[in-house]
């Protein structure tokens, strides 16, 4: 029975031996701010930052516009990723969206009062205006407002 005890003994004491040491880390870790162990891995920026370009937001023309705010509820222009749909009931797909100094060429098919046929839309946003101007050869141009969501 000694034979067992001997050894469990000495490991108890070497057990509370190493508790003082790992107090004594801590007390110094919470003294200097710096931990005493390894340091954590670093972050990776660039990973990070692949992830949120992955998250890319939506154009900025995407949304609810009128030709003034109290037209929003009545009358907006309903903009898409890949569509326009005016209050008047003209249609654009877009083929191409492409970003200009200013704005966007949207290469569309639009349906407007005729036949489809394609388009070029110029989606503008002068900084003068507050908001963004609308070209095209086959939907009337506007100044359009962004309508509150």
């Amino acid at each position: 029975m000694r034979t067992l005890l001997a050894p469990l003994l000495a490991l108890a004491l070497l057990a509370c031996s190493s508790e003082p040491a790992r107090q004594e880390a801590v007390e110094a870790e919470n003294a200097t701010g710096v931990p005493s162990g390894p340091p954590p891995p670093d972050a990776d920026l660039n990973a990070s930052l692949e992830e949120v370009a992955g998250l890319e937001a939506p154009p900025r023309f995407v949304g609810r516009w009128a030709s003034e705010e109290r037209l929003c509820e009545s009358a907006a222009w309903r903009f898409a990723e890949r569509e326009l749909r005016t209050p008047a009931g003209s249609v654009c797909r877009f083929t191409d969206v492409r970003s200009v100094p200013g704005g966007y060429d949207v290469a569309a098919r639009c349906t407007a009062e005729a036949p489809e046929r394609d388009d070029l839309l110029r989606l503008r946003f002068p900084e003068s205006a507050g908001g963004m101007t609308f070209e095209s050869e086959s939907i009337a141009d506007a100044s359009l407002v962004r309508c509150g969501e």
